[in-house]
């Protein structure tokens, strides 16, 4: 009996490895030159030997954006090709979906029309109309917006005036995400343009003021700070039991071999040079979280509870997010879900998940947050709700989660818009209403009087703090 079970054994892992092993040749057979189209984000590329093409893809015309040697596209991205006719494109945290296409996206490129006004207007609605994905969310009439700039347009719209309209225009859906990018040839034109309408925004923060409020808080309350990436991040210990972690971005994150020494003007102009030249950024950001993640996890791994400050982070790459918060699980853990506006409908969703790290912490976690609190910084918000023994802190988040979907006119002006939902296990997206705090402290939402209000909370101390310190003892 022990034999047949011995042979049946031998004889079911042989059929596998015959199995993988067909797997891998059909796998080397898949040619993937030719037309691929991107379900959702309106992208398509074209294959060759030796040159990847890429393309902006609307109803109203395509826009070829850049072209790639194979090499360097196959340096940046994971490949894995499902069939003959589905591949995925992995890059850092993200992947996309691409399915083989018999359309000639050459032929939708008008190079003579690249400067004419109405066709990059149309271009840009267009885009807009098939991609973005929160307009009834943010109460916006696209066809009515329109027909309220359309006929503002004409064939001799000077280019400083079709920036302004632009800029106006996608200015009504009033999302974090959505920008247009001035032209640098623009930039006098559009100074003068704009000077004599140039007031103080209420919501503007003075010069300093942000920086201050973090130094403050780690004067009153932070014990032998260390820092990284000149001061991008800070760590120390509130007490005995409470470590803190200070977090400005979810981007300068990439450990680069360059000297701390340097001014920080520097500094940041050779990180970014590394960053720019890198194979793949993402990954370099990915790796670096990990490393400092690692150190900073071996020197407070004793304390009771770790805080995270990401009331003054904006956000960045997700990577870094998944990442950090890869130090402080045990298992697996899903998170939440993501998925792509998609004609009519949507991509299916994509699970977002975490993984353990070598170095684990596995005391309490507490998540400062506030209505500067967003994007990628929302996602950390979002996946410490699936980690037992998390709580927030502080307000509300800004509530703007999408990737931004980066775009390129025929006119080579560039522009982002949201076109991705993120939603919580449970199915909740908090695009436009944020993320509440399990420990409401009611800070202002306009950016100037967040700042001014923890500048008078810090006389007595951080109330947020001061939570945290209140929970750890009380246990």
């Amino acid at each position: 009996m022990n034999k047949l079970i011995l042979l049946l054994l031998i004889f079911v892992l042989v059929i596998s490895c015959q199995t993988n092993k067909m797997k891998i040749v059909e796998k080397e057979k898949i040619n993937l030159n030719g037309n691929w189209e991107y379900l959702g984000y309106g992208k398509a590329k074209t294959f060759g030997d030796s040159i990847v093409k890429s393309y902006h893809i609307s109803t109203a015309g395509n826009v070829r954006t850049s072209d790639n040697s194979s090499e360097d596209f196959f340096n940046y991205y994971t490949v894995d090709t499902l069939s003959n006719d589905t591949i995925l494109l992995k890059d850092g945290v993200k992947t996309f979906k691409l399915v083989r296409s018999n359309n000639n996206f050459d032929e939708k490129v008008n190079e003579k029309l690249a400067n004419d006004p109405r066709y990059n207007f149309e271009i840009l609605w267009n885009t807009f109309n098939e991609q973005y994905v929160y307009f009834e969310e943010r109460n916006i009439d696209w066809k009515s917006i329109y027909k309220q700039y359309e006929p503002q347009i004409h064939a001799h719209t000077k280019p400083i005036e079709l920036f302004l309209i632009f800029e106006k225009m996608i200015g009504e859906i009033d999302d974090g995400h959505i920008s247009i990018n001035l032209p640098d040839e623009l930039e006098e034109d559009y100074e003068n343009q704009t000077a004599s309408n140039t007031t103080e925004d209420e919501e503007d923060v003075p010069g300093g003021l942000e920086k201050k409020v973090k130094n403050l808080i780690l004067e009153k309350h932070v014990e032998s700070v260390k820092s990284y990436n000149q001061g991008e991040l800070k760590w120390g210990m509130i007490n005995d039991d409470i470590s803190y972690i200070q977090t400005s971005n979810m981007i300068s994150w990439a450990n680069y071999p360059i000297a701390d020494s340097l001014s920080k003007k520097q500094f940041w102009k050779e990180w970014w040079g590394y960053l720019n030249k890198a194979d793949n950024h993402h990954e370099d950001v990915a790796n670096g979280t990990r490393f400092i993640m690692d150190s900073i996890i071996k020197t407070i791994e004793h304390s009771k509870a770790c805080i995270i400050d990401l009331r003054f982070n904006g956000g960045g790459f997700d990577d870094v997010s998944i990442e950090i918060l890869n130090h402080f699980v045990q298992v697996k853990t899903d998170i939440c879900t993501k998925k792509v506006r998609f004609a009519e409908g949507f991509t299916e969703k994509e699970m977002m998940s975490l993984t353990p790290s070598k170095n684990t912490y596995r005391g309490k976690l507490y998540i400062l947050t506030s209505h500067e609190t967003a994007s990628a910084a929302e996602l950390l918000v979002l996946g410490s709700k699936e980690i037992p023994n998390s709580k927030s802190i502080g307000s509300t988040t800004e509530g703007v989660f999408s990737d931004i979907l980066h775009k390129k006119l025929p006119n080579g002006w560039t522009y982002g818009l949201s076109n991705m939902v993120y939603q919580s296990l449970g199915g909740i997206s908090y695009e436009e209403i944020g993320i509440n705090a399990d420990y409401e402290l009611k800070y202002p939402s306009k950016s100037k009087e967040f700042y001014e209000y923890l500048i008078t909370d810090l006389e007595d101390g951080d109330d947020a703090i001061k939570k945290v310190v209140e929970l750890v003892k009380s246990e």
